[in-house]
């Protein structure tokens, strides 16, 4: 991949307030289009791999922010290949010692000169006052290691669904004295991008779901529909199955196969199909990918 830097002029393309009455910004230094890569690195946490093997909460493995510039890179490059890596325990550090354990053991084996994009999408769970001052090197260090393990990359940090101001702080921070591209995402958490209860998630594995049901009718031999209650409203989802048993005795239903329903709020706060969507058209704007 080769791409050119104009200079470190930094250029504000749009402004957003959030809630914690910061702001935070797409960054990009000098006028540096990103060529499509042949090898990338993604480091993300439950936006990239929150549903097993992608993310948290498409409703499929074609849906999520990576799944989507994945397959726009490979239909202009078909030798496109990319490797995912989960960065929720560098979110988890609370001090540089166990920053630095997981940048040595998890991080720099994924590191190599061949690598021609790293996208950072982390942040989101750094959520308690050690966790933060943490990252406020840690941010820097994560980047410094980048560098040292993949000298041609370009490097790119998308953030941020969640959002704190020390956060948004030691982002801008880190991109800045390292001339990376910040992709501000915080304006698209929004109505109508997040999934919501009651979404069905097909899994690439199978796996099993239990759920208290108020009713449920077999639409054919693996197919349910099934109505429940949360928070005092009434939902209603159609799954199909592999298998199923009933606990009539406390309305309980039981179901084998590769589709999930979302029951928690937590998960369902999370980018729906849209939100991805918009996520990744966000990543070819300011990258003026076209």
């Amino acid at each position: 991949m080769k791409y050119f830097v104009s200079g470190l002029c930094m250029l504000v393309l749009s402004v957003m307030a959030i809630s914690c009455g910061e702001e935070l910004t797409d960054l990009i230094f000098g006028d540096e289009k990103l060529e499509i890569p042949d090898k990338a690195l993604f480091i993300g946490n439950s936006l990239l791999l929150g549903n097993g093997t992608f993310g948290m909460n498409a409703t499929d493995s074609a849906s999520d922010y990576h799944a989507l510039i994945q397959k726009r890179f490979l239909k202009d490059n078909p030798a496109y290949t990319d490797v995912r890596l989960s960065g929720t325990g560098f979110e988890a550090c609370e001090n540089q010692t166990q920053q630095a354990a997981w940048l040595e053991s998890t991080l720099r084996p994924c590191l190599s000169d061949d690598l021609d994009l790293v996208v950072i999408q982390i942040g989101d769970n750094v959520n308690t006052s050690s966790k933060k001052s943490a990252f406020q090197q840690g941010a820097k260090e994560l980047i410094a290691t980048i560098k040292e393990g993949a000298p041609r990359a370009r490097i790119v940090w998308i953030y941020g669904w969640y959002v704190s101001s020390s956060v948004i702080a030691s982002v801008e921070n880190a991109c800045s004295q390292y001339a990376v591209s910040l992709i501000a995402i915080d304006d698209i958490n929004r109505t109508g991008n997040c999934s919501s209860i009651g979404t069905v998630v097909t899994r690439t594995a199978p796996t099993t779901q239990t759920l208290k049901y108020t009713r449920y009718t077999v639409l054919s031999e693996n197919c349910l529909q099934i109505d429940f209650t949360l928070g005092g409203r009434t939902y209603q989802a159609t799954v199909n199955v592999t298998g199923y048993s009933d606990d009539a005795a406390t309305s309980t239903l039981t179901w084998q196969g590769y589709e999930t329903i979302t029951t928690d709020e937590g998960i369902a706060s999370h980018p729906g199909n849209s939100g991805f969507e918009q996520i990744a058209r966000r990543f070819f704007e300011v990258l003026q990918v076209e």
